[in-house]
C-alpha cells in the first residue's frame, strides 16, 4: 500500500470537494446536490477567506477530503455556531475507509483551526 499524502485544498479542488460533499451528503452525484441548499452552502463560493481544508491522497488520486466553512448569522441558521466555529464536513472513498484517513484529514483541520484561532476542537 502507498504512502497517504495530506495536502490543503485550493481553489483548483472544487470538483474533486464536489465529489466528496456527495459522499458526505449521502446524495447520488454532484448534481444532485448541487440542487440541495442545504447541501451546496457547503461549497458554493469555495474558497472564501475563511474557508479551509485538506485532500488526502494516494498515488496522486483523491481518496478523502476534509474542509470548514465559517457560516455567518444572515446564511442558513443550521450552520452558524458564533463567529468562530466552522462547520466541519468530510469525506472518504469508500476504498478507503478504515485506513485512517478520515482522522488524518481531521487532525490536519483541527491543526489548522487552531493556527486561525477558530472553534474546530
Amino acid at each position: 500500500m502507498n504512502e497517504i499524502v495530506t495536502r490543503p485544498a485550493t481553489q483548483d479542488d472544487l470538483a474533486v470537494l464536489w465529489d466528496f460533499l456527495v459522499i458526505a451528503a449521502y446524495e447520488a452525484d454532484v448534481a444532485a446536490a448541487k440542487t440541495v441548499p442545504f447541501v451546496a452552502a457547503h461549497l458554493d463560493g469555495w474558497q472564501r477567506s475563511e474557508d479551509f481544508g485538506f485532500i488526502a491522497e494516494r498515488d496522486a488520486e483523491a481518496i478523502g477530503a476534509a474542509w470548514a466553512r465559517q457560516f455567518s448569522p444572515d446564511e442558513q441558521p443550521a450552520f452558524y455556531v458564533d463567529g468562530r466555529t466552522p462547520e466541519v464536513t468530510i469525506g472518504v472513498s469508500e476504498a478507503a475507509r478504515s485506513q485512517g484517513v478520515g482522522g488524518r484529514l481531521l487532525s490536519a483541520l483541527i491543526a489548522e483551526a487552531a493556527r486561525r484561532g477558530a472553534a474546530c476542537a
